[in-house]
């Protein structure tokens, strides 16, 4: 602001300054005082009043300046201000601009790692679709399972993509109700029976009438997420079994296993450890997502597995949400 509007600011000073000046006038009049008194008061501390306007508007712009500097500067020091309300104001300021710095960060990390991830999908789609391209080329006839192996794979990474999107409004189209874990099961191992098919697994299911209080939609995206990786990683002729135990689901497989060092590490954005890596046929977002979903749904998520011994996944649920 500039000083000459600064100076303008401070005409109630000038205004109270005439006023006393008119009040003594007064006083005077009524008493019989000499007038010459007024005079001499007003020659006397004319340049009081000025001293006074000049210096608050001197003060104002030193202390509008200093706020100035709030906008620009990186440090996170706040500068003193000798007036409490704007120290006050200042240190509000400051606190907000360090919200907004850090809400930007967290923006900017989610969209790099949002980048990333759609280079790994992209590049993991790739995959059944050049299978595909590539039985066309070599077969002039190529089985229908052999198709649904591979359309089921693209269709597999569609929705793991479409899911993470979504997650970002997780809380938008919630619905809490019982559901039969039987039924929540039914629709996975049907959308992946070609797969047990074409591996020859057998599927052990004991899970009799346990009942979820749970969101359907967001909890089957989680067994989906658990069930598809004990099925990649399962060995030929080997058994995935479903049951139900006290207050948990548990997931079990004989595949490979995770390695020690690669365990605590599995709910990382886009790790896929050693068996990832081995296969390349893994994004490392499936068990990511499905933790934090968890973590919504008020689901304890713990995976337990040795080397080429197998995994198990275990849901672990409130005792007010299983039945």
């Amino acid at each position: 602001m500039k000083m000459w509007k600064l100076v303008w600011k401070q005409w109630p000073w000038l205004v109270g300054y005439i006023i006393v000046l008119l009040i003594l006038a007064l006083f005077f009049q009524l008493y019989n005082l000499p007038r010459t008194l007024v005079g001499d008061l007003l020659r006397y501390t004319w340049f009081i009043c000025l001293a006074v306007i000049g210096g608050r508007a001197i003060y104002q712009a030193q202390q509008l300046k200093k706020l100035q500097q709030l906008k620009t500067q990186k440090s996170p020091a706040v500068p003193h201000f000798s007036h409490p309300v704007l120290q006050a104001y200042s240190q509000a300021f400051q606190e907000c601009k360090q919200q907004l710095f850090n809400l930007q960060q967290q923006q900017d990390r989610h969209k790099v790692n949002q980048q990333d991830y759609l280079k790994i999908w992209s590049h993991e789609i790739k995959t059944p679709l050049t299978a595909l391209a590539i039985l066309a080329e070599d077969q002039t006839q190529v089985s229908s399972s052999q198709v649904q192996q591979q359309i089921s794979l693209i269709q597999n990474q569609l929705d793991l993509l479409l899911n993470y999107q979504r997650f970002a409004d997780f809380h938008h189209d919630l619905d809490f109700c019982w559901q039969k874990t039987a039924v929540l099961l039914q629709p996975i191992i049907q959308k992946y029976a070609i797969f047990f098919a074409q591996k020859h697994l057998h599927l052990h299911l004991e899970v009799d009438s346990q009942q979820l209080l749970t969101d359907s939609k967001w909890f089957s995206v989680v067994l989906e997420q658990i069930i598809f990786n004990a099925i990649k990683y399962s060995p030929p002729q080997t058994t995935i079994t479903i049951h139900a135990q006290d207050q948990q689901l548990l997931i079990q497989d004989q595949g490979i296993g995770i390695a020690s060092t690669d365990l605590p590490r599995i709910f990382e954005p886009g790790f896929t450890g050693s068996n990832g890596r081995k296969q390349q046929v893994a994004t490392g977002m499936g068990l990511y997502l499905a933790f934090n979903i968890c973590q919504r749904l008020n689901i304890n998520l713990e995976v337990q597995s040795q080397l080429n011994q197998g995994t198990t996944v275990i849901l672990g649920f409130a005792q007010s949400d299983i039945r």
